[in-house]
């Protein structure tokens, strides 16, 4: 805190009904929402071993989603409440622990995007072929990585706010929160804190999350295409064994249905003299082709998974990035509409837009990830029914 004798002013007030509704009561129940949803998740995951598989990117992303959605709630409503009511012992504590939150909130945000393109990009490296694996020593790579640059990207924030405290002047004016002596440095601002942030955390992941997703369904298409032979193998080999025994209903994983076709094939019958297998090899035939089946399973579930994710980040925060593309073409457009409220009004809707992308994953994870729709069910019956049940591993 830096003392400074400048004249007593009182910053306009910047909270009205408008925005008390969308950030104080909108966003505050979005993100309390959000953190009983994640931390729900968490709770369920842990049953599952993530440390060996893809889903290790969703508990990562569960676990910084809830710093962000309380982070939000002590910036972003916070200052609203205190600037509405004026509630002196509120605005002298969000003026104190704004700059180390704001930090905090900013990097995180930068590593659950970061996050994203990551994961992204393991889906696409694998849909390259059925044979691909990424190893969890990759992955922990990666991961770091991720949090290298979030740290590089945005933990300079810190250094670019200073409260400033004006202990003459009356309260809601004795403090004030202002730009570092770093920022008037036209080059930094303009090349560092325009430029290259809004390059690598809006534009940059936008574009490579509906690059990397177009890609992923593109050669998981090609795949299913190429699997077609393998399917029809499936079937014959398991008309073949209905020839050698009186037949049983087989497991839902083996047949009548595998999940790299949604079409169901009438199985030609076949004698003894010209089977496709022999009766030796068809146990052990049929073991792999189920185990294969559940793998495939497995990877569709986390590619469904992946993409509805992707769709909701491109969705909630196409706001953001069109309001950053009017900054870089025309900044004064967006001020002078409606004497700078409607700005307000629309960086405020953004923010919410955001914020609800990371609450409301959970759905999207049960909707499209049976792994993780099994395991919500049995951490919810264990709540409420029994205790929970033994540690199931998960092999991607």
């Amino acid at each position: 805190m830096i003392e400074i004798n400048d004249t007593c002013a009182e910053d306009p007030p910047s909270a009205d009904a408008f925005r008390m509704v969308l950030i104080v009561g909108i966003g505050t129940a979005v993100c309390t929402i959000g953190i009983v949803l994640n931390t729900f998740l968490l709770l369920s995951l842990r049953h599952l071993d993530i440390f060996r598989s893809n889903l290790l990117y969703l508990f990562l992303l569960a676990s910084l989603d809830i710093l962000v959605e309380l982070c939000f709630m002590l910036i972003f409503p916070s200052s609203l409440v205190w600037d509405y009511f004026r509630v002196e012992l509120l605005y002298t504590f969000w003026h104190i622990y704004i700059k180390y939150v704001s930090t905090v909130g900013q990097v995180l945000i930068a590593a659950s995007t970061l996050l994203i393109v990551a994961a992204s990009f393991e889906r696409y490296i694998c849909s390259l072929s059925s044979s691909i694996q990424f190893s969890p020593q990759r992955r922990f790579l990666c991961i770091l990585m991720v949090g290298a640059s979030a740290l590089f990207m945005k933990g300079s924030v810190f250094f670019e706010l200073e409260l400033l405290s004006l202990p003459h002047c009356p309260p809601f004016q004795n403090l004030r929160l202002d730009l570092s002596e770093i920022t008037r440095s036209e080059s930094y601002k303009t090349i560092w804190m325009f430029w290259c942030r809004s390059i690598f955390n809006v534009f940059l992941p936008f574009a490579l999350l509906l690059l990397l997703n177009s890609l992923t369904i593109t050669n998981l298409n090609k795949l299913h295409v190429n699997g077609f032979q393998s399917v029809l193998v499936e079937k014959r080999c398991q008309s073949d064994m209905a020839t050698f025994s009186t037949p049983e209903p087989l497991n839902d994983c083996v047949l009548p249905y595998c999940p790299l076709m949604s079409t169901h094939f009438s199985m030609p019958s076949f004698t003894t003299t010209d089977s496709f297998c022999s009766s030796d090899q068809m146990p052990a035939l049929l073991r792999r082709n189920s185990e294969a089946c559940a793998a495939r399973r497995r990877k569709r579930d986390a590619t469904r998974t992946l993409a509805a994710l992707i769709t909701i980040y491109l969705l909630t925060n196409t706001l953001n990035l069109l309001i950053t593309i009017m900054e870089f073409i025309n900044p004064d457009v967006l001020g002078s509409l409606g004497e700078g409220w409607t700005y307000k009004y629309l960086a405020d809707l953004s923010s919410v837009l955001t914020i609800s992308s990371t609450a409301f994953r959970l759905p999207v994870y049960f909707h499209c990830n049976r792994d993780i729709r099994a395991q919500i069910r049995d951490f919810a019956k264990s709540c409420f029914i029994e205790d929970g049940g033994k540690k199931k591993k998960l092999v991607r």
